[in-house]
This record gives C-alpha cells, sequence and structure tokens, in this order.
C-alpha cells in the first residue's frame, strides 16, 4: 500500500466572481453541485463569457478529467457528500471548473492509469475516509488537497491499473449508453404530451382541415374540431378544467419517515426515497406500484420552477418530504408525471427559507383534462416507452451492482483479473 499522493496532485477549481456569470453560454461552469457520483450533471450549470472562458482555459475539461467535490454536507445527505468524483466522459459539452471543483491529476511519470484512481476514488472505503477526515460543519464539510493525496491505495503497475480500470469502464460505458436512450425515449413522450396537451395541435389541425401530423385517423378522431375561451386561455371544445386534486390519489398518510439510527437498524436493498433522491436502503417496503413522488420540503423545485420528481415502480420506501401520487380518472401516473414536468409551481409554493409546497396547494394546480377516449388512447403510445425505460434502468442497477462488487474484489487482487474478463461479458 502507499498513499494517492504518490500519484497525484489536486488542481483547484477557479474562483470566478458572480460578476462573471451570464445568463447563457455556450460555455459551461460547473459548480460542486454539478458533480455527481460517477458521473457530471450539465443540467443546471452556470455560464460565462467567451471573454472570460478564454482567460481561464487552464480550468476547462477534456476528456477523462476526474474531477471531486471539495466542499460538500456530512452522510445524512448523499447527494451531497463531500468526496463525489466523477469522470468526464466521451462527448461531453464544454466545460470549466469553479472553486471547490478539484481536478485530480496525474504526476510526471507516475506509473497508473488515471481512470484507476477514478475507480479507487469511487470505492465506499475511499469515500468513508474522505468524508470521515474532512473539516468543517456537517451541513459544510470541507477535504483538502492533501486530505484526498493521504489517502490509503495500493501499489500497482500501469499495466494492471489499466486493465482493472477498462474492465470497470465497459459497465459504465453500457450504463451510460442505456442512460441515453432512456432520455431518447423521455423526449419523446414529453414531445407527444407537449403536442397533445398544451399546444393542442391535433385540434389545431382538424381546424385546418388538415389530417394530425403522425398520427392515425382513428386517433385524430378523438380530437375536437375547435378550441374555447376558458379561465386558462383557450382550450380543446369538450375539455375539462379541473385540478390536480380531482386527476390523482395522494398516498402521503402511508409515508414512515425513519432517522438515521432506525435506517442502520433496517439496512437491506429496498430503497428510502426523500425529497428528491434514494436516500439509502432498508429491509423492508411500505409501497408496492408505480408511483410519482414530489418533493414535499427543502428541495421542492427546480430553477426553472418545476418541481422536483422522482418516478418509482416496485417495492419502495418513502419519507414524509415527498408527495405520493398516482393517476386516476383515466389520467395515468406517466400523464400526471408529463404534466409535472412542464409545469411551474412557483406559485403554489410556500416559506422564505424552508420551501414546501403542502397537499393543499398541490391539489389546487389547474389541469386541463381531455375526455377518457384520449386519455387512453395517450397512454397506449407512451406506455411502451415507460416499459422500456424501466427495463432499462432495472439493466443499470444491475451493471452498477455487478461492477460494485467486481471492483474492489479487483483492486485487492481477490479475484484473478484474467478469469474475471473471460467470465465477465458486457454487450
Amino acid at each position: 500500500m502507499t498513499t494517492l499522493g504518490e500519484y497525484i496532485k489536486v488542481q483547484g477549481g477557479y474562483a470566478y466572481k458572480s460578476k462573471d456569470f451570464i445568463e447563457s453560454s455556450d460555455n459551461k461552469v460547473l459548480k460542486i453541485k454539478n458533480v455527481r457520483f460517477g458521473t457530471i450533471d450539465y443540467s443546471e450549470p452556470a455560464y460565462v463569457s467567451n471573454e472570460i472562458a478564454e482567460a481561464t482555459k487552464n480550468w476547462k475539461v477534456k476528456e477523462g478529467d476526474v474531477l471531486i467535490s471539495m466542499t460538500g454536507s456530512g452522510p445524512n445527505a448523499p447527494q451531497s457528500l463531500v468526496g463525489r468524483v466523477a469522470r468526464v466522459w466521451k462527448n461531453e459539452p464544454d466545460a470549466w471548473i469553479n472553486q471547490r471543483v478539484g481536478r485530480v491529476c496525474l504526476l510526471d511519470e507516475a506509473p497508473v492509469y488515471l481512470d484507476f484512481i477514478f475507480y479507487w476514488l469511487s470505492l465506499p472505503q475511499s469515500q468513508d475516509y474522505l468524508v470521515s477526515n474532512s473539516s468543517g460543519s456537517a451541513n459544510q464539510a470541507n477535504i483538502s488537497g492533501k486530505i484526498l493525496e493521504s489517502l490509503p491505495c495500493p501499489k500497482v503497475d500501469y499495466q494492471i491499473s489499466k486493465q482493472i480500470a477498462d474492465l470497470a469502464r465497459k459497465f459504465d460505458e453500457k450504463i451510460i449508453l442505456n442512460s441515453q436512450t432512456n432520455q431518447t425515449l423521455e423526449e419523446m413522450a414529453q414531445a407527444i404530451f407537449k403536442s397533445w396537451f398544451v399546444d393542442f395541435d391535433p385540434v389545431k389541425a382538424k381546424m385546418n382541415g388538415e389530417l394530425p401530423e403522425g398520427m392515425d385517423a382513428a386517433t385524430a378522431s378523438l380530437f375536437p374540431e375547435k378550441l374555447v375561451e376558458s379561465e386558462l386561455g383557450l382550450i380543446p371544445d369538450g375539455w375539462e378544467l379541473t385540478n390536480i386534486g380531482k386527476v390523482s390519489e395522494c398516498f402521503d398518510k402511508k409515508r414512515i419517515p425513519l432517522s438515521k439510527r432506525q435506517r442502520d437498524q433496517k439496512q437491506g436493498s429496498i430503497p428510502y426515497y426523500g425529497a428528491t433522491s434514494v436516500m439509502d436502503y432498508v429491509d423492508e417496503a411500505i409501497f408496492d406500484d408505480i408511483y410519482l413522488l414530489i418533493g414535499e420540503d427543502g428541495s421542492v423545485m427546480k430553477d426553472d420552477g418545476t418541481p422536483f420528481i422522482q418516478y418509482i415502480w416496485g417495492p419502495a420506501w418513502v419519507n414524509n418530504h415527498a408527495h405520493v401520487l398516482q393517476g386516476i380518472k383515466s389520467v395515468s401516473t406517466e400523464q400526471l408525471m408529463l404534466f409535472f414536468q412542464q409545469t411551474n409551481i412557483n406559485a403554489y409554493v410556500t416559506g422564505a427559507v424552508q420551501l414546501k409546497i403542502n397537499q393543499r396547494n398541490m391539489n389546487s394546480i389547474p389541469f386541463i383534462k381531455a375526455p377518457k377516449e384520449i386519455n387512453e388512447r395517450f397512454y397506449d403510445v407512451v406506455a411502451p416507452l415507460y416499459v422500456k425505460t424501466r427495463a432499462i434502468k432495472e439493466e443499470n442497477e444491475q451493471l452498477a451492482k455487478l461492477r460494485d462488487t467486481l471492483l474492489p474484489k479487483l483492486l485487492s487482487g481477490e479475484i484473478n483479473l484474467d478469469t474475471t474478463e473471460e467470465l465477465v461479458e458486457v454487450n
């Protein structure tokens, strides 16, 4: 064994000032919130001008870079943990690193493969080491380059480190490809929902004497041929202006919060959901179906005003920070989710410091309900997309589980690399 300091140094991100940031550009700046476990979240970056980007070009990331969050929180908020490590994958957007995002750089002639360092940092024991050696408070934990460099790691030659990393990367590349497929399926469902229920394209086409684009005659016949005035503006003739409470069933009474201590006593494989993500795994489920979770307090809405949502299925435990919903009265849970993905809920959120959307306010959000035949036809169209989405996500979970089982044994030498490569295929 040695320490990472034998192999690496850490480059800190650039300390951009608030005046450096602009509303939008092609130059994304990654903050600590963008560094997730394994991957980078590009959905809500900051932006700088071309001039600032050029002046700070030494902080621009490239394919293969390993980034780490040097600031975060304690272990009770897994998505914000200090020490999250991510890799810049192929064909990702141009980006620059902000302060407290570290770039792990190999020392000159370091006899190890950089991806090996990435996977070593990803191991639970490495994550535990960084969290336990962080300074600051539970809500504002920090690590330094020296702490990172003090992390124990094995001595291994370059070729072995590359073989191990290449094998692990096969799993990750398949997971990323699957995730991209799921994103495409989601975008397809969102486009259909927007066309039918937001833009009313089939109705407008029929008003012009045309067959709605990409729609068969039987489906087109379900739509009316005119728009009428309503409190929300023009809506299709015969459609009902109602609210979320009338098209959804809320299961909040079944929720049970568990303290960290209680969860530690119930460790298992059942996901325990909080407002925005899986927080832990327990040995028992209180839900077992397809549900939509809406963040109730704390993390309630994104920068664009849309809510934090989770689409879940199978055995699960949900705490009291997320509303638990299913669609009813011909409105599917998937249609409900697509509606929330495109709805600004800012007007229904209360609280200045601790944001909250209570059940009453959520239920009062206006909803334009199409007739039963159209809702059912919509479900027939999008259901296969979500069947595939769920199957792909489950495959990803199995791939990640297999990778996480193999990797520590490979890194420790417990199992033989050549034998593993023969036995494991990632198609």
